[in-house]
């Protein structure tokens, strides 16, 4: 008996020349008894979904958005994320090899369920963000050359806007009567500016937009030509990588597409199972 009590129980992995990263990964600490933490899931979209309650989008701006491959997003509105599903999920996901490892085997997201879930092109250009060096009056220029509007100074932190300085310019404009096509377009673009940098590439920062993706809707007929959901699934496997890590208390990224994922495929295994059995 005296055997048994001194045998340590190893939690893997059994070969670690593919799970190199098993010491910093929040797994580890969880085994450990050093971790008790829910991740703060990061997204700066709720006012944008409070305005379209209050003021559905008009229908020629709809239009637009639907034209730019940004429509499935927008139908998706606006899903109450489950923090502690979103970090058992983490606590799953391995850097090494970009996928799941659950009991049941290792698993994915794939740029086709980003293609079917939520209707986003996965072919044609990529989108890279402008990181160009710009000045705050540059910055200025081209807000108000796309969107119709031109923030005040202390509205930016470097090469980003914030999300309450769009929001007062749209409860501006809305509702909106049916105005020249120029004008359509500044609010769509709104619109999906909000949508690309509060939604599909979230980041940390809470309370202020990228500004880097604006540049890309200044064309609206070439919009629908970006891979968007290739650039929202390598953010998402991005932010997933850095969550992992032990040293790290919150996620960002494309969450819903993240959610929508483990729960249609949830309901497949469980039919698959089921039609087994029968």
């Amino acid at each position: 008996m005296a055997g048994y009590s001194t045998y340590q129980l190893d939690p893997g992995p059994l070969e670690p020349s593919v799970l190199t990263q098993q010491h910093t990964h929040r797994s580890r600490d969880i085994w450990d008894g050093s971790v008790n933490m829910i991740l703060n899931t990061r997204r700066c979209d709720g006012k944008l979904w409070d305005l379209v309650k209050k003021y559905p989008i008009h229908p020629r701006v709809l239009e637009v958005i639907e034209l730019s491959g940004l429509y499935g997003v927008y139908r998706s509105n606006r899903p109450i994320i489950d923090s502690s599903l979103m970090t058992s999920l983490v606590e799953t996901w391995r850097p090494e090899t970009y996928t799941f490892h659950f009991r049941t085997g290792e698993a994915t997201i794939t740029l086709q369920d980003v293609e079917v879930l939520y209707g986003l092109p996965v072919n044609g250009d990529p989108i890279l963000g402008d990181e160009l060096i710009r000045t705050i009056g540059d910055w200025q220029n081209i807000c108000q050359r796309l969107l119709g509007f031109i923030p005040l100074p202390q509205d930016f932190n470097r090469n980003s806007l914030k999300v309450t300085a769009l929001n007062a310019h749209m409860l501006e404009q809305l509702p909106l009567p049916d105005l020249a096509t120029h004008i359509i377009n500044q609010m769509a673009r709104c619109y999906m500016f909000w949508m690309i940098a509060g939604m599909m590439m979230a980041d940390t920062c809470g309370n202020y937009l990228k500004l880097m993706y604006l540049p890309m809707l200044e064309d609206l007929n070439v919009v629908s030509s970006y891979s968007g959901g290739s650039a929202t699934l390598a953010y998402l496997y991005r932010f997933l990588c850095k969550a992992s890590q032990s040293n790290q208390n919150e996620i960002a990224g494309f969450l819903p597409l993240l959610q929508v994922y483990l729960i249609t495929t949830s309901i497949i295994y469980k039919y698959f199972f089921y039609f087994i059995i029968t």
